[in-house]
């Protein structure tokens, strides 16, 4: 496996080497696709069981750099995008907060670079491809919990589609991206164990200009 990936590596590094790639700035607002929906708490103490609901997002905005390289039927396309968005949870009856309950937002700060390998057909393109997300920052009002802690990785993946229409040097682009990890993966009160699977996967749409 560790053979075949280097191979890809190699593969993808020759072709970038060599072609002409188009570089500029690109902008994308979106939203997270998950709806509201109650999470299981399975509690590690002996403190009663609390409410923990996951009850919405902010926009997801990112702004930053991109290029393209058009191969005739094929494209390669990368971006490196600075992106953030919140996502608000109600928590009721949790030890400190069992008369006070309420919505906290956890803000997330990254570095998103996806990377995409797909066909061209007339101006449009599809394409799929991987992406890593890396932590800027991540600020909680859930930290003002008694026994909040932190869990989020300094690095995150996921896999993304893309739906494209170019027109010139403007490039209009679709994107669905597909988290690897849980909506809850990034915090924990206490050593609790939350049960949700289902990710903060985005949809988005962005504007770029690449000469």
């Amino acid at each position: 496996m560790k053979n075949l990936v280097f191979a890809i590596g190699c593969f993808l590094l020759s072709v970038s080497l060599s072609a002409q790639w188009n570089v500029g700035v690109k902008v994308a607002y979106g939203s997270v696709a998950q709806k509201s929906a109650k999470i299981e708490v399975i509690p590690q103490s002996d403190y009663i069981v609390y409410d923990l609901e996951y009850v919405g997002s902010t926009a997801v905005t990112s702004i930053g750099f991109m290029a393209h390289n058009d191969l005739g039927p094929l494209f390669l396309q990368t971006e490196i995008l600075a992106t953030t968005f919140g996502a608000d949870f109600y928590v009721n009856g949790y030890k400190s907060n069992s008369d006070n309950p309420g919505v906290y937002r956890e803000t997330y700060y990254f570095v998103e670079i996806p990377f995409n390998a797909g066909v061209n057909f007339k101006n449009f393109k599809f394409g799929l491809g991987p992406v890593v997300d890396i932590k800027v920052d991540q600020n909680s009002e859930l930290a003002s919990m008694e026994d909040y802690r932190d869990t989020s990785k300094s690095m995150d993946f996921g896999f993304q589609g893309l739906l494209g229409y170019n027109a010139g040097i403007f490039h209009f682009d679709l994107k669905y991206v597909n988290k690897f990890t849980s909506i809850v993966d990034g915090f924990s009160l206490g050593y609790d164990k939350f049960r949700y699977g289902k990710s903060a996967n985005r949809l988005s749409m962005s504007v770029g200009v690449a000469f």
